[in-house]
């Protein structure tokens, strides 16, 4: 019997690429005009290495909450010309840009699922309560897991220590995200049920047990089939 739902936030209730662009666009005036031309495209490929997790030539992770940890590598790495004081400067500013975009699906799915099931969240990242708060999506949950070192999703113990938050077994929750390494792999591997949350049009194929969706939206007729 499912009991509980418990979700990932980035990338699955946070939009970071809208977020992302938003914060480059309103950042550029404040980056003197001789660097920008191609500023762009280099700061893509920086957040891409900085934040991409790729296995087999496939995105498995996508780490953009490293930004809110430490915005200044990618920085660095898309200004390689100037002074390390403007690149510490602009990424500072940029990180204060970085506004917490939800995604539309999410309001009516949390609405559909809260008189149903219990609701959490579990994720890697340090600021979960102040980005669910921003969201103002934090009343829907129940619990919220900010998973640390050395337990960090994938590993079973963050999804155990959820579904303890929770009081519920690891069997009686649907895990939700969009990450197949983290989030796919790790609730698989720790009893609960994953659900992958495709909203990249990623190109791999999922284990056994495990479940895609492209939106929210179809959460809570997969969760009725799943309980039927």
């Amino acid at each position: 019997m499912i009991r509980a739902v418990i979700f990932d936030i980035d990338g699955t209730l946070y939009d970071w690429e809208t977020s992302i662009d938003r914060a480059l666009r309103d950042v550029l005036p404040e980056v003197p005009t001789a660097y920008h031309n191609g500023l762009t495209n280099r700061m893509r490929q920086a957040l891409a290495d900085y934040a991409l997790v790729v296995r087999d030539g496939l995105v498995v992770d996508r780490k953009y909450w490293l930004l809110m940890v430490d915005p200044v590598p990618p920085w660095r790495a898309a200004l390689p010309d100037a002074d390390s004081e403007l690149a510490q400067r602009v990424a500072q500013r940029y990180q204060s840009l970085l506004d917490a975009v939800p995604f539309a699906d999410v309001p009516p799915a949390l609405e559909a699922l809260r008189a149903e099931y219990a609701l959490g969240v579990l994720s890697n990242s340090p600021r979960s309560e102040e980005t669910l708060t921003r969201l103002k999506f934090r009343h829907y949950f129940d619990a919220v897991v900010a998973a640390s070192e050395p337990w960090r999703k994938p590993h079973p113990e963050a999804f155990r220590r959820a579904c303890r938050a929770l009081g519920i077994a690891p069997s009686e929750a649907v895990y939700v995200g969009d990450s197949l390494s983290n989030d796919v792999e790790g609730a698989l591997g720790a009893g609960l049920i994953p659900v992958w949350v495709d909203r990249y049009g990623d190109d791999y194929a999922l284990p056994e047990g495990a479940w895609r969706i492209t939106s929210l939206e179809g959460l809570p007729d997969l969760l009725a089939e799943l309980t039927g």
